[in-house]
């Protein structure tokens, strides 16, 4: 029907009463009867049986280290080879520039990164990327592209591994990774 009502499986609750409805993406939920819209249906991940926000993984990473660049951390779920219902979690942030890109400085950051995660949300990340200043992919908005984020992840794994191996095991054994840029 128009105006977002009917059609398109708006069911309420089972109940066979077709409920208006609008397919917007948003994630939401009534409080004290007021709606409150509260992230993206798209950005929400599912690691180990969790439930996670994108944006709540991302903001403990930043605060769990200060050598990543404020609103430049990338959650993104990756499939598990073998298991297509499992996900693991999938870290990318930019080090700020003042931060020296030696492999010890590296080390430390993936391993503050990771407690950081995983004391907060009980999960351990698979895979920690770590780019360059202001090469971490955004929208002109200076919104984080979280989906081509994970499509440059994918094929930076599966150029690691050869043609043979997929990308969840790739990420696994690869170490951190800092792009040309």
């Amino acid at each position: 029907g128009s105006g977002g009502e009917g059609g398109g499986g708006g069911e309420g609750g089972g109940s066979g009463v077709l409920a208006p409805h609008l397919r917007t993406g948003d994630l939401g939920m009534l409080w004290s009867g007021r709606l409150y819209i509260v992230g993206r249906i798209k950005d929400v991940l599912t690691v180990r049986g969790r439930t996670l926000h994108a944006s709540d993984v991302e903001a403990c990473a930043e605060a769990g280290c200060t050598s990543l660049r404020p609103g430049c951390v990338a959650a993104l779920p990756v499939g598990v080879v073998g298991r297509a219902a499992e996900e693991q979690l999938v870290l990318m942030g930019e080090v700020r520039a003042e931060v020296p890109l030696t492999a010890k400085a590296l080390e430390a950051i993936c391993r503050e990164v990771a407690e950081s995660v995983a004391s907060s949300e009980a999960v351990r990340p698979a895979a920690i990327v770590l780019l360059r200043p202001r090469s971490i992919l955004k929208t002109t908005s200076g919104k984080l592209r979280r989906r081509d984020c994970r499509e440059a992840f994918l094929q930076l794994t599966l150029a690691d591994a050869g043609e043979g191996e997929g990308a969840a095991a790739a990420a696994a054994k690869a170490p951190p990774k800092l792009p040309p840029g």
